[in-house]
């Protein structure tokens, strides 16, 4: 279990939406965290959440900019769609307050790099909502890759869940799946002399249409993301039903990820598999996060992986385990503030994520793989689209 905060930090909730619930439930009953305000630009939402969690009516402020002048905070959990994260984190670091940022940090890598650096300058930790890094299941199997639990590792597979077409997936799920990606291999000895977890390169090749109407997505079917699936969280513009993406890691490991938009989301298949040369793990799930192993070095069916016991012991009595590793993100970033050290999830950790998946759409554009860093930091799909046709 996390070491209790050594006062009482007084938060607010910016954002008031579905992810935002579980954040609030979590802020609420968090022993030396004290929940003091919410903001959202819907009223409804914002008396709703505030009656739920118990936040006063004078506390309850429609938009980011009344709350931050008019309270003091230590930090601020922002759960606004992904157009606002840029603004809202923004005007946080401007008055030193730290921030847990939900993913993906913007939309595009110019805004994130300006918010990593705010960030960096005005002495304020960045942390974006990657919550399973503070999984004991995910943190388990980091450290038994690093201990050579399954030998030298040798490839690693990507798994989303399904649900979305591979642009919505891309931004709204694959931050967190690439994400753990570079988690898994952290710790391992690179041979590069980079990083083992530095993406070096990208490959993607993005598809529209099925059977014989299926095509490389092209440049005029770039809509935004609501346009796709309105039901959908706005993540900027988009592009493709299904794909291929391989990233290169400093570790000379590929991770490669097929979207193929299965029509039914299903959570407890997401995740990544880690293949070594002695056995595999399979660390899958969302919030119910699990680690399977396979021993030994001969290919098997999932079947003939063995759950790893490990022991996640943060969700309450009737408590989701989203809400349970909120609230172990949240303590992560107490603990960084007391430490004075970075969030095991930190803002250059949600920037790698996002720059992996700018670079899936520059490699689909160039029709090859790219290196990273990449030259230009604004939106891949926003340029072409713009694009004059030869």
């Amino acid at each position: 279990m996390m070491a209790s905060p050594q006062r009482t930090y007084r938060t607010a909730l910016i954002g008031c939406g579905r992810m935002g619930r579980n954040h609030a439930l979590a802020l609420a009953n968090t022993p030396g965290v004290e929940l003091a305000a919410l903001a959202d630009v819907d009223q409804a939402s914002l008396d709703r959440m505030g009656d739920d969690v118990g936040v006063d009516r004078g506390r309850r402020y429609l938009g980011h900019e009344a709350l931050l002048d008019a309270e003091q905070l230590d930090f601020v959990v922002i759960a606004t769609q992904a157009p606002q994260h840029a603004a809202t984190v923004a005007a946080a670091a401007a008055r030193g307050v730290h921030v847990l940022c939900e993913k993906p940090l913007a939309l595009e890598l110019a805004e994130a790099d300006a918010l990593v650096a705010a960030c960096e300058r005005a002495g304020v930790r960045l942390a974006i909502n990657h919550l399973r890094r503070v999984s004991r299941v995910a943190q388990t199997a980091r450290d038994m890759v690093a201990d050579g639990a399954i030998g030298d590792v040798i490839g690693i597979e990507v798994h989303e869940k399904g649900g979305r077409p591979v642009g919505n997936t891309l931004m709204e799920m694959s931050c967190h799946d690439f994400d753990l990606a570079r988690f898994v291999v952290s710790r391992w000895p690179s041979g590069s002399g980079r990083p083992a977890d530095d993406v070096e390169w990208v490959y993607a090749r993005l598809v529209t249409g099925l059977g014989a109407a299926a095509h490389p997505a092209r440049r005029d079917e770039v809509v935004p993301s609501l346009a796709t699936v309105p039901s959908d969280r706005d993540c900027g513009l988009v592009v493709g039903d299904r794909g291929l993406v391989v990233l290169g890691l400093g570790c000379e490991v590929q991770a490669v990820a097929r979207f193929v938009n299965r029509p039914s989301p299903d959570s407890a298949y997401d995740g990544v598999d880690v293949i070594g040369t002695q056995g595999s793990l399979l660390v899958r799930g969302g919030s119910d996060i699990a680690l399977f192993r396979r021993r030994g070095h001969a290919w098997a069916a999932h079947d003939h992986h063995e759950p790893v016991e490990v022991g996640e012991l943060w969700a309450r009595p009737g408590e989701s385990a989203a809400v349970a590793h909120c609230r172990a993100m949240a303590l992560e970033l107490v603990a960084a503030i007391e430490e004075g050290r970075e969030h095991v999830s930190s803002g250059r950790d949600g920037l790698a994520a996002l720059e992996a998946i700018m670079a899936v759409y520059e490699s689909h554009k160039a029709g090859g793989p790219v290196a990273l860093p990449l030259a230009d930091r604004h939106h891949p799909l926003a340029s072409w689209r713009e694009a004059v046709p030869a």
